[in-house]
């Protein structure tokens, strides 16, 4: 690499990102101890974690309270919940809740979304509190309806835009139309004016996060990118 690519890496938008991420945890610290202590003064998590032993099943890591709950701290520093103002939330695939619960934690109210197929999630949900619609998000489908707008929309670990998994291990996923449909969708009927939508990628095999004609897509959408992050502004 010369040094004209060294400097120009230097002044890329996400290194500013990242600074700006670790300079604002800093300076809004939120005591993640705390909220796990409170937490953990349920002796039902104990149970729950007897009844669901971590190494039985790769799922049934999420009763890692301390884990989960530091993660979605940081989750939420990151997207400004630690401070006013007060949002209302919905978390795509939201799983066992914790990030709904460390939002709620800190003033903005929501709900999850997902498929019901986990028995410990179930049980999480319950023990955290949080409302879960149960709905599968599939291609060229609306989100469930509802009246009042949310103006923080997130998916961590977005799969369901997931088709089926190929016979060299790769995934069959949505196709531009596909995601164009849940776009306006979201912004139609989900997300209020001036909301954010966040979608969180996994990279696959190659390393990628998304075929290059979906990214052209959200970029046709105004998208802001990030990492594994994709950010949309609502209309």
């Amino acid at each position: 690499m010369n040094v004209a690519q060294k400097v120009g890496k230097l002044f890329r938008p996400e290194i500013f990102d990242s600074a700006r991420e670790h300079a604002h945890r800093a300076m809004h610290p939120v005591s993640a101890r705390r909220l796990l202590h409170e937490l953990e003064r349920d002796g039902a998590w104990d149970e729950l974690r007897r009844r669901f032993p971590r190494d039985e099943k790769e799922v049934h890591r999420f009763g890692d309270t301390r884990f989960w709950i530091q993660r979605n701290v940081e989750r939420a520093q990151d997207l400004s919940l630690d401070r006013p103002p007060r949002r209302r939330l919905l978390d795509l695939g939201c799983g066992p809740g914790f990030f709904n619960y460390v939002a709620r934690k800190l003033g903005h109210p929501g709900v999850g979304l997902d498929i019901d197929e986990q028995p410990i999630f179930r049980e999480t949900l319950r023990l955290l509190e949080v409302e879960r619609i149960i709905h599968r998000i599939l291609p060229g489908k609306p989100l469930p309806a509802n009246e009042l707008k949310y103006d923080l929309i997130t998916s961590y670990l977005t799969c369901f835009h997931r088709l089926e998994r190929l016979p060299d291990g790769q995934w069959r996923t949505w196709s531009p139309a596909d995601w164009q449909f849940f776009l306006e969708d979201v912004r139609a009927h989900q997300l209020s004016p001036g909301g954010t939508l966040l979608l969180e990628f996994h990279p696959d095999k190659t390393g990628k996060l998304y075929p290059d004609h979906v990214r052209d897509l959200f970029t046709q959408n105004g998208a802001r990118f990030f990492r594994s992050k994709v950010f949309f502004r609502g209309h």
